[in-house]
């Protein structure tokens, strides 16, 4: 039996404030828009991280900084090889990237949408598409107009279809025919450079425990990086990182980096410091280029280092002595309780990385009781509260924050 709300939880706070904001916002933004709507404990940053991580259209866009994905795909540009079995059946075989693309909320769930969307095709006319399934592949179904249209403008199996994003929230996109003579070759070949180093520092910079990192998730943060940003974009994403990288693909998982390519000066270019909070990454009109990016601005980008002020010697011996040094630089959660810990209880050492983890899988355990049966024995109800002073975690967060209802409510799900 669920505990009764009066107050909205913080899943729902920051996707409603990261949906509604026209440009990306830094967690302190968050924090100080979600002390107008309930009340926070000293736990809410940890509680804003562990919601943007269950939100898929939270993306991040800078150090500390997070858009919505429907708002960040506004006039963005996308490249579609076109088959013949496309123009034969109307419809255009959709990987990850574009799915995500017409349909961004579709992996916060995974279920089927009923959105219709609007496609204007250049020199002919709109038309309303929807997303299908045929031989067990996600498909954007046009209909015969669309192959009217591509008979009419001379069309012809690889010639690229061009897809600008208008609107991605109202579901408003372009597109048009590029032939493959026209096709501007050397600026192409550059864009899939920068899509696949990007693509593999994203991968490398991925630190969670998984055997890969999802296709869906890599054309996300592709996306916040403006790596789609430009009117000439890069070749179908498969392709670029599969002839362009060091990336591999495992089935059911994703990518993950192929360490076979590499030398000895590869994996040891891999160890290197995070850029101080002083140092200033390259603005540009749209947000931020990855093109202009380090590898150590790329590795600041994705781990923001929420612990800059604490003595890191410290803390370093103590994470290297658990042997998971590379995995806590970055977990946010765990950052933000270190951050806590310094400011809270700077006497007392902190906890290990994995003895966090295990603290918060426990109360997590103790909060799922209390929700199956409404409450708690004494000796559980003080265990439980004990843990959350410890780790610095808000138990309204944990209490009411993974009720799905809540996604029905907020202005983009059914979009």
């Amino acid at each position: 039996m669920a505990k009764d709300r009066r107050y909205p939880s913080y899943f729902t706070c920051v996707a409603e404030i990261l949906s509604k904001s026209k440009t990306p916002l830094s967690v302190d933004t968050l924090v100080s828009r979600i002390e107008t709507q309930r009340p926070v404990g000293s736990g809410v940053r940890s509680a804003v991280y562990q919601a943007i991580s269950k939100l898929y259209q939270a993306i991040p866009v800078a150090p500390g900084r997070f858009g919505w994905l429907s708002r960040l795909l506004r006039d963005r540009y996308f490249r579609h090889p076109l088959s013949r079995y496309e123009i034969k059946k109307g419809a255009l075989l959709l990987d990850e990237l574009e799915h995500a693309v017409f349909f961004p909320q579709f992996f916060q769930t995974h279920q089927p949408e009923a959105r219709l969307i609007s496609v204007e095709l250049l020199g002919g006319p709109t038309l309303q598409a929807y997303a299908d399934i045929e031989q067990g592949t996600w498909v954007l179904r046009l209909g015969q107009t669309f192959v009217k249209w591509v008979d009419q403008t001379g069309g012809a199996p690889q010639d690229d279809l061009l897809i600008q994003v208008k609107d991605a929230i109202s579901g408003e996109y372009g597109i048009r025919l590029q032939p493959k003579e026209s096709r501007q070759e050397d600026l192409i070949r550059e864009r899939n450079v920068v899509l696949s180093q990007a693509a593999e520092r994203i991968v490398e910079g991925d630190r969670k425990a998984r055997a890969a990192m999802p296709v869906w998730e890599l054309a996300a943060a592709l996306i916040g990086q403006n790596v789609y940003s430009l009117d000439v974009p890069p070749d179908d994403m498969h392709f670029v990182l599969h002839e362009y990288s060091d990336l591999q693909l495992l089935d059911d998982a994703g990518y993950t980096i192929n360490r076979q390519n590499e030398t000895a000066d590869d994996v040891a270019s891999h160890s290197h410091q995070l850029p101080s909070d002083s140092e200033q990454l390259p603005g540009h009109e749209h947000e931020f280029l990855v093109e202009n990016w380090d590898a150590d601005q790329l590795e600041q980008f994705l781990y923001e280092n929420t612990n800059s002020s604490a003595p890191q010697s410290e803390l370093e011996r103590s994470e290297h002595s658990l042997g998971h040094s590379d995995e806590a630089a970055g977990c946010k959660v765990y950052q933000v309780y270190l951050s806590e810990c310094q400011e809270v209880t700077p006497d007392m050492p902190p906890l290990g990385h994995m003895e966090f983890h295990l603290l918060e899988a426990e109360l997590e355990m103790l909060v799922s009781l209390e929700q199956e049966f409404g409450y708690l024995m004494p000796e559980q109800e003080r265990r439980k509260i004990e843990l959350a002073d410890l780790l610095f975690i808000d138990l309204d967060f944990l209490l009411d924050d993974w009720d799905q209802d809540d996604l029905d409510d907020l202005p983009f799900w059914n979009n």
